[in-house]
């Protein structure tokens, strides 16, 4: 539910559109952020099990706090 909050939240500064085109951009950053870490460790020869992230968590609490700042 708190997804789904922080979504409202969201919505309710830039409406409906942007907000879904903002997440989604962040959304994306998190992926590749994800994916360019898990490269680097194993072009150090550090494999290891890679770890379970909250891509979607994470992209709505990146935008959550940019539209903070400006409060």
């Amino acid at each position: 539910m708190e997804k789904k909050n922080q979504m409202k939240k969201i919505q309710d500064r830039v409406g409906r559109d942007k907000a879904i085109e903002i997440v989604t951009q962040a959304y994306n950053t998190e992926l590749v952020t994800s994916w360019l870490r898990h490269l680097e460790a194993s072009q150090s020869g550090k494999l290891a099990r890679p770890e379970r992230r909250d891509h979607l968590g994470d992209a709505l609490a990146r935008v959550t706090e940019v539209c903070d700042l400006s409060d």
